[in-house]
């Protein structure tokens, strides 16, 4: 004769952290329309990287020189514990980017991406096949990332925890 099994606590609450990291992943992979939003990586090549900085433009892409530098100081500072949080109050107006582009004080990249990339974070940031990331200039002491489609920029912008690998790739790259 079998004897009769013992209720185990254990089996009811494996489920239950399993239904709750499916929660988890479903809300976030639903509002960020990305079900990769947890992958902590950016692994992208940029079509052009252009810097604007005191009213003139550098432009790179892919073969020309700085270009290899920059790209790769774009997803390490785009992946990851990097993204510290998202802004979703701040904006570009026309006149912030005139000053972006012309400004003397102004620092700032313009990548472009085709096809469109998808920076995969908790945060609500769709895909963009334009980043915007001023390193001075308005609204640089915020660290923002933003982003474009098709010529649209949305509203809000990621926070960068940390943005030096940008700026030394910067510094290395202008003429």
């Amino acid at each position: 004769m079998e004897e009769p099994r013992t209720p185990r606590l254990r089996d009811p609450l494996i489920v239950l952290a399993a239904l709750a990291l499916a929660l988890i992943w479903g809300v976030n992979a639903l509002t960020n329309r990305d079900p990769l939003w947890f992958w902590p990586w950016l692994n992208a090549q940029a079509a052009e990287i252009r810097i604007t900085t005191g009213g003139r433009e550098v432009a790179f892409v892919p073969g020309t020189p700085g270009y290899d530098r920059l790209n790769a100081a774009l997803n390490q500072a785009l992946s990851g514990l990097n993204l510290e949080g998202y802004e979703p109050q701040i904006g570009l107006s026309e006149a912030t980017l005139a000053e972006y582009r012309h400004g003397p004080q102004s620092l700032v990249l313009w990548v472009r991406y085709d096809p469109p990339v998808q920076i995969h974070t908790a945060f609500f940031f769709p895909r963009a096949d334009l980043l915007i990331i001023p390193l001075q200039g308005p609204h640089a002491e915020l660290r923002p990332v933003f982003g474009a489609l098709h010529g649209v920029i949305r509203l809000g912008a990621l926070r960068l925890r940390d943005r030096r690998m940008l700026e030394e790739a910067v510094r290395e790259v202008l003429p």
